[in-house]
């Protein structure tokens, strides 16, 4: 008896979760044809060295060894390490500065969140065009004309071996800090207004506020916008691709640019293919580690 009533609340269930299954459907065909067939391709083609039209060559693990002889993949993983280090903490710390500005209850709050998150949602092929005009190094330029009246000489800016990758780095936190401000945002609505009146009745104050509640309570929403932030920097791409090309002297060639030169310019699809998984792997392990140190997932109240 106790077996056929099991029995009979399983179809039950099974009959009212029916209308379920096809949207369940759609994700899984997605996934497979977008994502496990194309990762199963690439492994596949990292052991042969092919430029997908006229050959294809077993080489066996010659692409991974070729990882370790290769120059200028260590200055692409240099360059993007950097661009990482430049561009996360910076718009991390941005954001969170706005969100907190745009949370308070003032005339006109909604127009600036609006603002704020435009550049978000803007082509990056806009906002790269825009700031080739912006970061011209020409003296009559807008960047380097309001220099000028700070009495600071014209700045080269994208044509500079050293300006160039923090130039790019400044473009990538201007367009998207209005996305992890709603984050933030976000966070900070999450936080019980209780606590706040408690840490007013103990005292705080101002920035104390921010310090002992605001910040400490946020652990969760920081941990999600570094992972995040931080996988976003590591495949940076389009703003090279438009702007610099990868130069000067490959000063802002990244991992995933230089895999595109390799598969796209030069032909090379198995080796581009190795690099990518290469890079597959130092997310993977960067985002593990980010996850485990931070806590990622933890409540704090």
């Amino acid at each position: 008896m106790g077996v056929a009533s099991q029995r009979r609340r399983f179809l039950r269930k099974l009959k009212s979760s029916l209308p379920w299954y096809p949207f369940i459907f759609i994700n899984i065909v997605v996934f497979v044809v977008f994502n496990f067939v194309p990762w199963i391709s690439m492994l596949q083609i990292s052991f042969q060295e092919t430029d997908l039209l006229s050959f294809r060559k077993f080489v066996g693990l010659g692409n991974y060894l070729a990882l370790f002889q290769d120059k200028l993949l260590g200055v692409a993983l240099s360059n993007t390490f950097l661009y990482a280090l430049m561009y996360v903490p910076p718009t991390a710390a941005f954001s969170l500065f706005v969100a907190i500005l745009v949370n308070r209850k003032i005339f006109g709050a909604h127009i600036f969140r609006a603002a704020y998150f435009l550049p978000n949602i803007t082509s990056i092929s806009v906002i790269c065009l825009v700031f080739l005009r912006f970061l011209s190094p020409r003296p009559d330029a807008p960047a380097n004309y309001l220099l000028g009246l700070l009495g600071i000489p014209p700045q080269r800016f994208l044509v500079s071996v050293e300006q160039a990758l923090p130039s790019l780095a400044r473009l990538g936190l201007w367009e998207s800090f209005g996305y992890y401000m709603l984050i933030w945002l976000a966070g900070l609505q999450g936080i019980p207004s209780e606590l706040y009146d408690a840490a007013l009745v103990d005292g705080a104050s101002g920035w104390r506020l921010h310090r002992y509640v605001t910040i400490p309570l946020l652990r969760p929403t920081a941990a999600f916008i570094l992972v995040v932030s931080t996988i976003g920097a590591l495949q940076v791409f389009g703003s090279i691709y438009i702007m610099t090309g990868g130069g000067p002297v490959y000063a802002t060639t990244t991992v995933v640019y230089y895999i595109y030169q390799q598969a796209f310019i030069l032909g090379k699809f198995g080796f581009s293919s190795t690099i990518s998984i290469l890079l597959f792997l130092i997310i993977l392990a960067i985002t593990y580690l980010q996850g485990r140190y931070l806590r990622f997932g933890e409540e704090v109240y």
